[in-house]
């Protein structure tokens, strides 16, 4: 499976964290759910980065801890990174 496809299978899968998602997208959703179980275990981690990144915990407060550190360390690396370059 190429990259792309793979992109477009999550795309379909996250409409189902959105507030409001239309009959068309969420049977899209489930479609892929069920031809992909796999999906489910991406969907949860989309929820998982989402509940950190708005600050609301989740079951393993570790977990919310890591992701938040991971996101630090990626926003940190470019300006590392720009820094050396000069």
């Amino acid at each position: 499976m190429t990259f792309d496809a793979n992109l477009q299978r999550v795309a379909k899968v996250a409409a189902l964290l959105e507030e409001t998602t239309d009959p068309t997208e969420f049977a899209a959703a489930m479609q892929e759910i069920n031809a992909n179980p796999e999906s489910m275990g991406s969907l949860v981690a989309m929820q998982f980065v989402r509940d950190a990144v708005r600050g609301n915990p989740t079951p393993d407060l570790q977990y919310t801890e890591a992701i938040m550190q991971y996101i630090a360390d990626a926003e940190a690396k470019p300006a590392a990174d720009e820094k050396n370059d000069k």
